[in-house]
This record gives C-alpha cells, structure tokens and sequence, in this order.
C-alpha cells in the first residue's frame, strides 16, 4: 500500500494539469524589478536555445527586500500556446528540475539597496531534452505554490529548413504602411510527415501577445511547403522607437525634464511625448523595445545601477482623452505585455497620459499603442501615435511547430531570425 500510495503521489504532482493555461511572462513579487533571460553574451536576443548545443541563457533579477532569500528555478515545458501538457518532468529534462540559485551579489554605490541574483541554463544540474515551449518559474523558500516570476524560452531542434523574407504588400493601400512576411519549410527530414500537423508563428520585436499563426500552406512544391498568403502574416510597420538615456541619473540626457532628489529614490521627469503619425519617417537605430543595463558612473552594472523613478507622459490631441482606447507604454520595459503595468492613465490637470516606472540605470526604447476598447485590432496600434510605415527596421521571429502524430507535445523543429533591414 504505501509502494501504491508513492506512485500515486507522483503521478499527481509530477504532471502539469492538462489545458492549464500558464502566464509564461509575470512577475508576482512587487519586490522583484529588471527581470532579464538572454543568450549569454547577447542580451537583445530573443530567450531561444539549440537542443544539444553549448550556449546557455543568463537570467538575472534584482530583490528590493535586500537580504538574502532562498530562490529556486524550475522549468516546465508546455504546448505552442503556452498551455500545460500531461507529461512528466524527466520526460523532457534532464538532471534535477528543481534547483537552487546560489549565485548573488549585494547592491554597493546604489541608493535603492537591492541583492541582484542570475544563473544560466542549461547546466550541469538541469538542461532540456526536448525542444518546444518552456517555461522557468523562480519561486521562494522551495515552496512551488510561491510563485516569485516565469519567464518564456524556446527550444528548438533544427529538423526543417526555413527561409523567411519580408516583402511589401501586394494591397496598395498598405504598401506604404505595413510588412509581409514570406516563409518557406523544407520538410523532407521529417519522419512520416503531417501537413495539418505543422503551425507557424512569427512574432515582431518580442511582441508575443500579437503572434500571427497560420497553419496551410500556400503552396506545396514537393517537400517545399510555402506561406505567402496576403493577409495572414502581415504587420504594421510602425516606426523606430523612441529613446530614454537612463546611463547617468544626474546629469540630463536629451529626453529628461527634471531630475529630483527630494527623497530617498531619484524621480525623474520625461519632456512629453507628443504623436509622430504625421511626422515624416526618419530611419535610425534604435533597440526594437529593447533595453541596455549599462551606466557611465561606475564599472559593475549588476549590482552598482542604481534605480529612478522615471514618470512618462504622452500628450493626446487637443490634451483630451481618447475615448473608448486604451493608451499602452510597450517595449521591453513593461514586458511588451499590454496590461494594467503598461496602461497609461489620462491626468486632467496635465492634460495627458501618465506612467510611472522603477527603472534600473541603462538605455531605453519603447513606443505608445492604442487600442480600441470594444474593437481592438493590432493592425491599427500605431496609426495614431507612432505612425506606420514600411520602411521601419524591425526584427521577427519565424517559429515552426511540429505535433508527431501519438505524442503529447509540440516539437519546435525550426526557427530564424531576420531584421527588415538585412533581409
């Protein structure tokens, strides 16, 4: 009885609840500020891991509590939708999937005390054995149910050959205004190949909320499967984004108002923001949404940045709210996520949109979205305040995704990256 009663056990905690439907990017501790997995060595590169290869992704976080807790990492991996799947972990992982982070350093110079924690994955104790989607939660005290943040990765198997282009619409009343993406799979190292099996998604500069998915093919020529349709891998081109100098905290860059010492954390007040959609394009570069961790004060940027509490403002036409939209702060900095952290609130006395964030010392880019209450559609975000043309630099992300008929998960067998100005 107690052999059975074991295996029970297992089986009822060693499987993810089918269909679950997981936040892949969430910080759940107000405590925990600049949440960051990239590439070693890479740190604007999308989270993305060969299964077998020896890179590794850096995650790093910084604890407001300023002492020292005892954070734990485990990874799950899920479906293309970033629901859970029944299996168990040493399905997919190899080693121990629940391990402990060891590696930290204590905040000096900064005014805003913090223990700044990071760790890379794979590694010796733990590494994925399949490719797919996944998910790292950090959680407390070795308590799961403690959630402290998740953050999205991908593993991928190169099992398809992909080739992906961006072109102009082939509608003359976008030309102007928005890019296509092209993409064509060799599928002919795929063991007893399925056309509906297979899904495509291509994401624009990390903005996962706004996937475009397709499933059938254009054309199939042989083992080549194309997808070239007009209407379903289209996006606004939008425009560069715009820029915050956050290196020093006393001197001003161009794009800071004020500076104030009043109280313990420094505040520091943008000049206003105003639409660009009636600008002219001007072709710079800039970061996609991104952000730098870096500073011009001191050598270690991990633990000697210090952090501000930096107030944008975005002022509306006629400075009267935009009734029936939603006004959202995107980029990196609000985990190009469109949620209450990156809603905008509208100030009367101001007579414009407002957002306070509690920024780490580096170099910013993001860009303002508006969308419909009732109607939103992503084709039409940036009309209004950024302006969409196709002439925009922007990078995507092609992900392929294969479901072998009798398995439970989503094989991610291919992926590239292109920017519109190397295409």
């Amino acid at each position: 009885m107690i052999r059975y009663g074991f295996i029970l056990v297992f089986f009822i905690f060693g499987i993810s609840s089918s269909n679950a439907q997981v936040n892949p990017d969430k910080v759940y501790d107000t405590m925990i500020h600049t949440v960051l997995m990239a590439p070693v060595g890479r740190p604007l590169d999308a989270p993305v891991l060969v299964l077998g290869n020896k890179e590794s992704l850096q995650i790093s976080f910084d604890d407001f509590k300023a002492q020292y807790q005892e954070y734990y990492y485990t990874v799950e991996l899920v479906d293309s939708a970033w629901k859970s799947i029944d299996m168990l972990d040493f399905d997919y992982v190899k080693g121990f999937n629940q391990n402990k982070i060891t590696q930290y350093s204590i905040s000096s110079i900064a005014t805003q005390q913090y223990f700044h924690y990071q760790f890379e994955f794979p590694n010796s104790f733990c590494s994925p054995k399949m490719s797919g989607n996944y998910i790292l939660k950090v959680y407390l005290d070795n308590n799961k149910e403690h959630l402290v943040f998740t953050k999205r990765f991908f593993v991928v198997e190169n099992l398809a050959d992909l080739i992906a282009t961006v072109q102009a619409p082939f509608d003359g009343s976008i030309t102007k205004s928005h890019q296509k993406i092209k993409v064509a799979i060799d599928v002919k190292n795929i063991p007893n190949f399925q056309n509906d099996q297979l899904t495509i998604k291509v994401i624009q500069n990390n903005r996962y909320h706004d996937a475009k998915e397709i499933k059938n093919p254009s054309f199939i020529r042989g083992n080549i499967l194309e997808f070239n349709n007009e209407a379903d891998l289209l996006f606004p081109g939008g425009n560069e984004y715009r820029w915050l100098d956050l290196q020093s905290l006393s001197l001003r860059s161009d794009r800071v108002a004020a500076i104030e010492n009043k109280s313990s954390v420094t505040t520091i007040i943008l000049k206003p923001d105003f639409s660009r959609a009636e600008i002219l394009y001007n072709n710079f570069h800039d970061l996609n949404g991104g952000f730098l961790i870096i500073n011009t004060e001191s050598l270690q940027n991990e633990n000697q940045n210090d952090y501000a509490s930096v107030v944008f403002s975005y002022v509306p036409k006629d400075r009267k709210p935009l009734l029936d939209k939603k006004l959202y702060l995107l980029g990196a900095l609000t985990n190009n996520v469109l949620d209450q952290n990156a809603e905008m609130q509208f100030d009367v006395k101001q007579g414009a949109y407002q957002k306070r964030l509690m920024l780490k010392q580096g170099y910013y880019s993001y860009s303002y979205i508006l969308r419909d209450r009732l109607e939103p559609n992503f084709m039409d975000d940036f009309v209004e305040t950024e302006g969409s043309y196709s002439e925009a630099e922007n990078n995507y992300m092609v992900l392929v995704y294969y479901h072998a008929p009798g398995t439970r998960n989503d094989q991610l067998i291919g992926f590239t990256g292109l920017n519109t100005k190397q295409n």
